[in-house]
């Protein structure tokens, strides 16, 4: 019985030997694993911080304040500044069609350099079938149009000055020095993209490249010496101020390369304050003179069907007695290279590079001259194709025939270029 009983008792648990529990071991494990995860885990923060510090130039980013609650960005501050002076240009023309007659219009900005109701823009943005309109109609920032006539422009530097008559009170803008440019500044470009629904539209680069080339451009001039920037310039932003960060107008926005994102190209302000400062005070503007009559040699060797040898140049096909360049000894059938460092291309790069001399200067002109590079030194005076234009007109075709019978029979294809170029 009793042997039963304490079988039984067993199976029941009464009177067995008690086992020790685990469950403090367990806990004690799972505490110790949590803290090691916890350490272990901050150890391969730091490592990983330190790390990123040391790939990104030691920047860990713990002296950078980041101010969000101040007043005016750059971008904010300038607009403030600039945007009083920019306004909306618009031109309107009449053409035939299949359909008749159609209207067609033009949209541009320009920059108000003087109070005086003197608007800086570009040639193209007054030009419509070709020609600069007499007239035109300018959007001031109030909202406000008043008419507008062009009283200076030159197609060839794709410049022209709008002039305005109003009692509405006008804010010149401040006119920056874009010689002191550097790569990398801050540009920030003012206009009326595409049309006037998005009229003094803002956008913001940076300074891509300086004296940059893109040559002769649609409707525009020849394109050199020019701003490269990526704040965004599309069609009708023509005309409008690049802005240095002080809010100064540093260039004039004019191009914009289709073929690539992000290049902008900005006419320099300085190359331009000349131009401005004599329109204002006399109402023209005179650019100093060569006084030579040329072609451009690359259309001239197309048309002979002859090589030259010349790859680019201005063919002189006659030069004027007393001008500075017959002083200098340049002679009929020199090819002109170069002015000073600046190569000279073609006729219209002649005409823009001369915009960079005045009266007094000196340069060196590079020419071709019987398959051999010479240089001759040249001083501008204030001689002008203009002032004897009379005497010009009665010489000019006995001249061009003489000249046509000094050369070869085969090349008197010439006459076909001369009558191209109205000459």
């Amino acid at each position: 019985m009793t042997d039963f009983n304490e079988e039984k008792n067993y199976e029941n648990g009464y009177g067995r030997k008690k086992k020790k529990s685990n469950k403090g071991i367990i806990v004690l494990s799972l505490v110790c694993a949590i803290i090691g995860g916890v350490i272990g885990s901050a150890i391969t923060s730091a490592l990983v911080v330190e790390q990123k510090a040391t790939n990104n130039g030691g920047y860990s980013g713990e002296n950078i304040t980041i101010n969000s609650k101040k007043d005016y960005n750059v971008a904010t501050a300038v607009t403030q500044k600039a945007m009083p002076s920019v306004v909306g240009i618009t031109t309107s023309a009449t053409q035939q069609s299949i359909f008749g007659a159609v209207e067609s219009r033009g949209t541009g900005s320009g920059i108000i350099v003087d109070e005086g109701g003197y608007i800086l823009t570009n040639a193209h943005v007054v030009k419509m079938n070709g020609v600069i309109v007499e007239d035109c109609k300018v959007l001031l920032n109030d909202g406000t149009t008043v008419d507008g006539k062009p009283v200076w422009a030159d197609s060839s530097i794709d410049v022209a000055i709008v002039k305005v008559d109003t009692n509405e009170k006008l804010i010149a803008a401040e006119l920056g020095d874009s010689d002191d440019l550097e790569i990398g500044e801050v540009a920030i470009a003012i206009g009326n993209p595409i049309d006037m629904a998005y009229q003094r539209s803002v956008t913001q680069g940076i300074i891509s490249g300086l004296n940059r080339y893109v040559g002769q451009v649609d409707g525009g001039g020849y394109m050199t010496g020019l701003i490269q920037t990526d704040a965004s310039i599309n069609q009708g932003n023509s005309g409008g101020p690049l802005l240095n960060e002080k809010g100064q107008v540093v260039g004039i926005n004019t191009v914009k390369v289709s073929a690539g994102e992000g290049l902008g190209f900005s006419i320099p302000i300085n190359s331009v304050k000349p131009i401005v400062e004599s329109v204002i005070e006399t109402g023209d503007y005179k650019v100093v003179s060569m006084g030579t009559e040329s072609l451009d040699a690359v259309q001239l060797q197309r048309y002979l069907k002859k090589d030259m040898g010349i790859d680019s140049g201005v063919f002189v096909y006659r030069v004027i007695e007393n001008s500075p360049a017959a002083k200098a000894g340049i002679v009929e059938g020199d090819v002109i290279r170069k002015i000073d460092n600046e190569e000279i291309a073609s006729v219209d790069a002649l005409r823009a590079t001369l915009y960079k001399y005045k009266i007094g200067d000196s340069a060196e002109v590079t020419i071709i001259r019987n398959g051999k590079e010479e240089k001759v030194n040249m001083t501008f005076t204030d001689y002008s194709v203009a002032d004897d234009e009379k005497k010009q007109e009665e010489n000019k075709e006995n001249q061009k025939q003489e000249f046509i019978q000094e050369m070869p029979r085969e090349q008197n294809s010439l006459r076909d270029l001369f009558s191209e170029f109205g000459l």
